[in-house]
């Protein structure tokens, strides 16, 4: 089929413009007083984001509502089904019906961000990743997050799955402010997996004094995202920022933006509250950053937090060297289940099967857990406008 030279002439004129909108955006940020919900800075909050792992704040969410409300108990067990195993890194790599109490199953979710518990806690929860999906959309639209929809509940890709800044911020507010109880959860900087420690990619628990939460995610689509809390001099403070080029900038600039905050609240003059901060998301679909961010070589969220290593830019970093904030938490399984179909993965220290799975995908070693001790994980990697707002702008 041919077509006309000046229907592809205005096809070729479009995508470029298209991709030269993308670029021109400025990276996407708010900062939020989480106390008051005043709103300190914001830049493109409602621009339409691919949220990745910062998923994982809503399943915490409905995970601590339904343990509130007691359709949960306290000691049910999450089951590691062979669904969740093909999940994609990053992940705990545990072999299908492997048994984890919830409360360690949500702390290797959101310490380790790992894909497969998520699912497995979202199982349990819901019934099936559909029926969970369902209460994660819910809640959203209980919270007023109307620019979010889920698909999914650890952030993998997923065209559908879209949020915002102001969206993530009135989430992560509702997580503080409603399940006090749970907050120390967000504050764990590494887990304790039989021999090996898996940090948190949340570097600004560890390089930022009084930082104190909550997730970061990433897919080449998103580029790398934050959600980071901390509190000084009695002031609690929440920063997201989105689409960072690399895991080193998105820690600086959550930083800088955290450091101009606390500095700006003792500027005169009103400021928005977050509930009734709403808007028009500038494009109408979510930027793709795909090959700004994963062109020339592959991206993870995973690896050496280069972070330590990390000098940042001229005049000096927002970010301290290392400090330790707290001991690795030790994390454990409670045995395995037999099902008719336990798979491990070919080449696992735990031996192999040709099982099939929903949708393989390369993951870690299986390994027999012994009941009540420890497990060594083989974790693998990650596999996956608005002007700025006039009062207090942080540039």
């Amino acid at each position: 089929m041919r077509f006309p030279a000046r229907l592809l002439a205005a096809l070729s004129a479009f995508l470029l413009l298209a991709i030269a909108s993308a670029r021109a955006l400025d990276t996407p940020y708010m900062v939020v007083d989480v106390d008051s919900g005043a709103v300190l800075a914001a830049r493109n909050p409602h621009q339409l984001w691919y949220p990745a792992s910062i998923t994982k704040l809503m399943t915490a969410y409905v995970t601590f509502k339904a343990l509130r409300d007691g359709t949960l108990k306290p000691d049910t067990e999450v089951i590691v089904s062979a669904h969740a195993l093909g999940e994609p890194p990053s992940k705990m790599g545990f072999r299908a019906g492997t048994r984890i109490a919830i409360d360690d199953a949500l702390k290797m979710m959101i310490v380790r961000s790992a894909n497969d518990i998520a699912m497995a806690i979202a199982e349990t929860v819901g019934g099936s990743e559909e029926g969970f999906v369902a209460m994660m959309n819910r809640e959203a639209a209980r919270l007023g997050m109307s620019s979010t929809r889920y698909h999914n509940p650890n952030g993998l890709p997923d065209p559908g799955q879209i949020t915002t800044a102001r969206d993530l911020a009135v989430l992560a507010r509702a997580l503080w402010t409603d399940f006090p109880e749970r907050r120390d959860l967000f504050s764990i900087p590494a887990i304790r997996a039989g021999k090996r420690v898996l940090r948190s990619q949340n570097a600004l628990l560890e390089r930022y004094r009084g930082t104190n939460g909550m997730k970061t995610g990433f897919i080449c689509a998103s580029g790398f995202n934050i959600v980071a809390t901390a509190r000084r001099d009695g002031h609690m403070l929440m920063a997201v920022v989105l689409g960072a080029p690399s895991a080193a900038d998105r820690s600086e600039m959550a930083a800088r933006l955290l450091n101009k905050g606390f500095g700006s609240l003792a500027l005169p003059g009103s400021r928005p509250s977050l509930a009734g901060f709403r808007g028009a998301s500038p494009q109408p679909t979510p930027v793709d950053l795909r090959d700004a961010i994963c062109r020339k070589a592959p991206q993870s969220d995973e690896g050496p937090d280069d972070l330590l290593v990390e000098e940042g830019p001229k005049g000096g970093s927002a970010l301290e060297p290392r400090f330790v904030l707290r001991d690795p938490v030790t994390v454990t399984t409670l045995g395995t289940i037999q099902t008719a179909a336990t798979p491990t993965v070919a080449g696992g220290a735990g031996g192999s099967t040709a099982t099939p799975r929903p949708r393989p995908r390369p993951t870690a070693a299986g390994r027999e857990i012994v009941i009540g001790q420890p497990f060594d994980s083989e974790a693998l990697g990650d596999a996956g406008g608005d002007a700025p707002l006039a009062i207090a702008p942080l540039q």
